[in-house]
């Protein structure tokens, strides 16, 4: 097969019609070539152009259907993360009629919905059902993807794309491209291949597709250019770094686009491993890096191959391998240290340039040393032109304008399209300062916002100072910016001494130092590195101060550090730091010298009023009252309304504000204004909450109808029943519950029972089960330590193992009882649980029973979750986070990849309670871990039942053969108690392995959800949190209102227990529909439509 393109020809081409369309066609021309690679587990995959060009046709095809009542010719966002389906959905999203909005995947919903408000979007495309406002259509990613063949499917071309800049509500902007535009962008690639090869080849090269595609530089180079001209786009499952070297090696990766962070990475790693080195193997590299670059000044192209694949041979098949061409580099500055490191390996290494606004304007194409490491990014490209306005003391220094044919052609503000963002010669002022030296070759400085006024009153460019400090050994991030001069560091003190601007800047160098802000030992050595460093620099732009901290850095579009966010918190104390004495920028500290800190604290807290003032406050802003109609004593709950949700909002945000932790016992001491003034003064001054004294006399209970406990639940049940209302709860079933069932005779819909995919009923569990009883009986008559051991229970436990992404598995004989003794053993005093406020009442129960110190999080709040971990975690030896994949009363599915991120930033362990989400989500039924793609070790406990999917009864836990293996000898639910029933264990090892083998059972689940929640708001009716799982409530509102509703479907022969206080909120009841694999949409419009008719005949309006 040719694997060579004719670029200029198919330039030509595309110069007679400029479309998108006519992209399209010539990028898939050639059909059977091969257009992308991935690993399915360890088996290399692959896909031809024509193949993605079918999938395309594929996806328009499902997406005309399925926006029906939406005109062409809307915006609709692409809010996927970079995957081989990306291809096609973006060109199937333009053939459906549609333009497409690039959005982050990792935007919150409230800046999804804001984005989609901006550009007037009919919806989005997205990985998981968000939080959006009713009027978008939302369309699940693995819905489209599993999109039937398209037959005779005719296009209709959309011609604009639009894509986003990065910041808040208030500062994110969208821009829009029409296809002219693009095509300009595209014919670019032309003139880089005729200036140089190694950057635009005509012969098959593979690219790595590692950039974000909704960022301009990844889009317009991965998805326009390496396509158009014929690349091989290699996918990566993840992008930890060990994935990403893997797959360069493995695939023959030839070509990378990359932000400057993965070189700067690769750089820094690369100089602490030659650091560790004997001292001749460090002379030795230093010699051959000096040799490399010596030859590289004379002959670069031979230089470059010699080095790469000789003299560094052994060092690239560690890192990217031998086979790559060229690494570009864009989105924000690259040290040249760093720059020459990388060349030095041989790998032909450049940075080029573009913005949101304008898209990619210039590339350098040099192979001179010396210019492709300077920082260079090359001249304009064909289609855009440069001009600076000048500062007025460099001529060739200033602002950078952009003018061209490519760059955007409109914006998008409040749902309309407005003219570009250019001045009246059509000049776009793009915020940088940037250096044009001859030939236009350009050098960026830093933005204009960022520009450091220096004591002098002399401009100084924190992007030119960084490159001095790319080398600190032990910093994860650094950032240089401009600290306004208050006087309070030592720095400034000294300072004062000298006649100096009163309006000056701080030259600062900030340092995320991470786990070793403590360790003064390496602060000091550090201190010397910074100082060496230093003295490098011209006097009047040398650093004049040092802070440390070890909050990581907020990026951009995950690139580049957000500077004035860094700023805005330095100045106004939002983060710890310490200032690390520079000693006037003039010498380094000495091994006995100590470092002279001074640590950002917040404000101090008050007086005792005015503490009680801010929480009042506090109060105030849950239930959204004023301040002053909240008198010192009144009750939370019973006096002013609110609940136990708001409870927990209000000691989060106390425990924020005065850096101090309140257990959750003490929460019922937390009520009044007072009383947690008084809590907040204690922990304030170190001590522990004394316990409630005892209200005065305490009579004795002798019979349990005289107790607290049953005479308020009496007082409720005659409440909720005394007018004569008929009980819903334990009604009996006299058959399998699978879609239907038996009620006092009379068969009935059951939407009520866990049986998701009916393996309850199922023949062949049904037959293993009984062959089970005839070869073991039905107990295990023993502790399985002891007696009650059976190879049927290590053959269950190896086969959950392997669905369950884990090493090993253990089986317990309940799985209530599975949390309760995991969650009350796992930590100990010294340790702390944190878990989501909806978590299942067995974590509770675990808790109580656990030494540790525990506390609930606002429900799949990873946020709240992470302002308790930056203040607590370090107090604690262990700290256990506990979520579910799936929750039981909304149905919302957990944002599980948050919450890993978290666990390995904290150093924590994790938990995932998957009772409602195995066998619902995932290809399998295998849960969170199949359904986002985790890796195997990313949740440290996986636990589950065996009463749900599987259809019998039980708990599990799997995770880490070390950690099972200690749980087999040590947890006391598992040693102090029976094995699991034989029967039982045989049925569930069938009910397992029929999932893996059958994949149709979990679809024909996932339809059956579809339909349900496509019916329920046809109806308008209000489902909730619910996400994609079998649990989809219906909210009633009162508990009354539930219990007559469930009543009445019961009588009208369909079954659906009601969901009322203290399960859920007060004044939130709903029917809980729980959604099997066996139902028929018949079953489901018939429930649906009998619960209209049950709600007008009762007189109970629904809420929307």
């Amino acid at each position: 097969m040719e694997l060579k393109t004719d670029i200029s020809a198919r330039c030509e081409a595309l110069r007679q019609d400029m479309t998108l369309r006519r992209i399209f066609e010539l990028t898939c021309e050639n059909g059977e070539r091969v257009a992308a690679h991935w690993l399915e587990g360890d088996q290399e995959r692959s896909a031809t152009f024509g193949e993605l060009a079918q999938k395309a046709a594929d996806y328009a095809q499902f997406l005309r259907k399925a926006l029906k009542d939406k005109p062409v010719g809307q915006f609709f966002a692409i809010q996927v993360d970079t995957c081989r389906e990306w291809f096609s959905m973006f060109w199937g999203l333009l053939q459906a009629g549609y333009n497409p909005l690039l959005l982050n995947a990792a935007l919150s919903d409230e800046m999804t919905a804001y984005m989609l408000r901006e550009a007037g979007a009919a919806g989005v495309i997205c990985r998981e059902r968000r939080k959006l406002p009713e009027e978008y259509v939302q369309i699940q990613a693995e819905q489209l993807f599993s999109a039937p063949e398209a037959k005779n499917f005719s296009p209709n071309w959309a011609d604009r794309i639009a894509l986003c800049t990065s910041g808040s509500t208030a500062t994110s902007r969208i821009f829009v491209y029409d296809e002219a535009a693009v095509c300009e962008q595209v014919l670019n690639s032309d003139l880089l291949h005729k200036a140089n090869p190694r950057i635009v080849n005509d012969t098959m090269q593979r690219n790595l597709a590692f950039l974000p595609f909704h960022h301009i530089f990844g889009f317009m180079v991965c998805v326009m250019w390496c396509n158009f001209v014929g690349y091989e786009s290699v996918f990566l499952k993840d992008r930890a770094p060990d994935t990403i070297l893997g797959t360069m090696r493995r695939f023959r990766v030839n070509f990378l686009c990359a932000v400057p962070v993965l070189a700067n990475s690769l750089s820094a790693g690369l100089n602490k491993k030659v650091a560790l080195q004997k001292p001749l193997k460090r002379a030795a590299f230093k010699v051959m890096k000096g040799v490399s670059l010596g030859l590289q000044n004379v002959v670069p192209r031979f230089g470059m191959d010699f080095a790469r694949t000789v003299l560094f041979k052994s060092v690239n098949a560690q890192l990217l391998g031998p086979d790559v061409n060229c690494v570009i580099l864009g989105g924000s500055h690259t040290p040249r240290e760093h720059m020459r490191n990388i060349a030095a390996l041989g790998y032909y290494t450049i940075s080029g340039f573009g913005m949101t606004e304008t898209a990619v304007t210039s590339c350098e194409t040099s192979m001179n040393l010396h210019t492709r490491t300077s920082g260079s990014v090359g001249r304009p490209l064909a289609s855009v032109e440069y001009k600076v306005e000048s500062d007025g003391k460099r001529s060739n220094t200033g602002e950078m304008l952009i003018r061209g044919s490519s760059v955007h052609t409109g914006q998008l503000k409040d749902g309309v399209l407005i003219p570009p963002d250019l001045d009246e010669f059509g000049w776009y002022r793009t915020g940088d300062i940037v250096r044009l030296e001859k030939g236009m070759r350009m050098y960026v400085e830093g933005r204009s916002k960022d520009v450091i006024i220096n004591e002098s009153g002399e401009n100084v460019y924190p992007d030119e100072i960084e490159d001095y400090f790319g080398n600190l050994e032990g910093v994860e991030q650094y950032c240089v910016l401009g600290l306004r001069n208050t006087g309070a560091s030592r720095v400034n003190r000294l300072k004062r001494r000298r006649h100096i601007r009163p309006d000056y800047e701080d030259i600062t160098l900030v340092l995320n130092v991470g786990e070793r802000y403590r360790d003064d030992a390496f602060l000091t050595q550090l201190m010397r590195q910074v100082a060496q460093s230093n003295r490098r620099l011209p006097v009047l732009k040398q650093i004049t101060r040092v802070l440390a901290t070890r909050e990581p850095f907020e990026l951009a579009n995950g690139i580049k550090v957000k500077r004035m966010a860094l700023k805005k918190a330095l100045e106004e104390t939002r983060i710890a730091y310490r200032d690390l004495d520079l000693k006037s920028g003039a010498l380094p500290l000495t091994d006995t010298t100590p470092i002279e800190v001074e640590e950002a604290v917040p404000a101090a807290a008050g007086s005792q009023d005015e503490i009680k003032e801010r929480v009042r406050r506090v109060y105030a802003e849950a239930l959204d009252m004023a301040p002053e109609s909240i008198p010192d004593t009144a009750h939370f709950i019973n006096d002013l309304g609110g609940d136990s949700l708001q409870v927990l909002g209000v000691s989060l945000k106390v425990e924020e504000l005065f850096d101090v932790l309140i257990p959750t016992e003490e929460y019922g001491q937390c009520t009044t204004v007072n009383d947690l003034t008084q809590v907040i003064l204690t922990r304030l001054s170190g001590g522990e909450q004394k316990q409630a004294e005892p209200r005065g006399a305490v009579t004795p209970v002798t019979r349990f109808e005289d107790s607290e406990e049953f005479q308020a639940f009496a007082l409720r049940e005659a409440a909720l029943l005394g007018s004569g209302m008929e009980n819903p709860y334990f009604v009996p079933h006299d058959s399998v519950l699978r879609d239907v069932s038996l009620m006092e005779g009379h068969e009935v819909l059951n939407f009520g029972s866990y049986n998701y995919v009916a393996m309850s009923g199922r023949p062949e569990v049904a037959a293993a089960a009984k062959a089970a009883i005839d070869r073991y009986g039905t107990s295990a008559s023993g502790s399985r330590l002891l007696a009650g051991e059976k190879t049927l229970y290590q053959e269950l436990e190896r086969e959950i193992a392997e669905w369950k992404n884990a090493e090993a598995a253990l089986v317990l004989v309940s799985g209530h009882a599975t949390n309760v003794t995991l969650v009350g053993n796992f930590c100990g005093k010294d340790d702390l649980i944190l878990y989501d406020a909806l978590a299942h009442n067995s974590v509770d129960q675990g808790t109580r029973l656990s030494q540790a110190v525990s506390k609930p999080f606002p429900h799949n709040d990873h946020v709240a979750l992470e302002s308790i971990l930056k203040t607590q975690r370090d107090k604690f030896k262990k700290c256990l986070i506990v979520i579910e994949g799936a929750y039981s009363m909304d149905g919302d599915i957990s944002n599980v990849p948050a919450f890993v991120e978290l666990k390995k930033k904290y150093g924590c362990f994790l938990l995932v309670d998957e009772a409602h989400s195995a066998c619902v989500i995932g290809r399998t039924g295998g849960g969170v871990d199949e359904y986002f793609g985790l890796a195997h070790d990313d949740i440290d406990i996986k636990m589950g039942t065996l009463s749900k999917g599987l259809g019998t009864c039980g708990g599990y836990l799997a995770g880490k053969r070390s950690l099972i293996e200690y749980l087999r000898y040590n947890l006391p639910g598992f040693v102090f108690s029976v094995g699991i029933s034989p029967p039982l264990a045989a049925g569930t090892l069938e009910a397992v392995r029929l999932l893996r083998r059958d994949p149709s059972i979990i679809q024909s689940l996932e339809n059956n959800i579809n339909t349900f929640v496509r019916e329920a708001h046809k109806r308008r009716l209000n489902t909730c949190l619910a996400g994609h799982t079998a649990i989809i409530p219906i909210l009633v509102g009162s508990d009354e209102n539930a219990f007559l509703l469930s009543n009445m479907l019961r009588h009208k022969g369909v079954f659906v227990p009601p969901a009322v206080f203290p399960a859920v909120p007060k004044g939130k009841a709903r029917l809980r529909f729980c959604v099997i694999s066996e139902h028929k949409e018949a079953q489901i419009v018939k429930a649906l439509d009998t619960l209209m008719e049950a709600a007008q005949e009762a007189g109970i309006q629904l809420p929307a």
